[in-house]
């Protein structure tokens, strides 16, 4: 009888919760810009954003620039791995388009990455949208997301970030790119 009750209490324990293995636990918050960054991005014709990360990652993560095929798939542009640690710091991203290249960077606890990718068409209307609300980490988080189109009379779409959990929820018509800083676990 005794074996019984540990049997039970195990069991509760296990399922509960209380035995599984750590939880990442990072709160990502948009947070606003500084004064001087807001007249530079004004200047250069960028997007700016910036987002304090707090709290504890058990496994890495990988923060990728993404764009999102018509096919439902993405592909990634390049990405930077974040490890397993604790973290109260702060990510600002850039982001900019001219008639040839998009540009991206990221800067995050003292590492930076820049990349640009060519465009065949220069785009014409743009929409660029980042995250607004407060969250925490899951298995696939949008942090930014960046539509281009070339054609005149489009209307560029917006999404809700909280819909968006794999590159099968973003729509890409004919005539547009969209663009995604995506925060995703490492697959090992």
């Amino acid at each position: 009888m005794k074996k019984f009750g540990i049997a039970c209490l195990f069991a509760t324990l296990l399922l509960s919760g209380c035995l599984s293995p750590e939880n990442d636990r990072l709160t990502v918050t948009p947070i606003g810009i500084k004064a001087g960054e807001e007249a530079f991005a004004e200047i250069n014709d960028q997007d700016i954003a910036a987002f304090h990360l707090d709290g504890k990652l058990s496994k890495a993560y990988l923060l990728r620039w993404v764009e999102f095929l018509p096919n439902h798939k993405e592909r990634t542009l390049f990405s930077m791995e974040i490890s397993p640690d604790d973290y109260d710091t702060t990510l600002r991203i850039t982001q900019s388009s001219t008639a040839k290249y998009i540009r991206f960077g990221a800067s995050f606890e003292g590492g930076i990455m820049r990349a640009n990718e060519a465009l065949k068409q220069k785009p014409v209307a743009l929409s660029m949208q980042a995250q607004g609300d407060t969250f925490t980490i899951s298995d696939y988080d949008v942090l930014t997301l960046r539509r281009l189109s070339t054609n005149t009379g489009s209307e560029i779409k917006t999404s809700s970030f909280s819909d968006i959990h794999g590159p099968q929820d973003i729509d890409v018509k004919k005539d547009e790119r969209v663009f995604a800083l995506v925060l995703s676990p490492l697959e090992s």
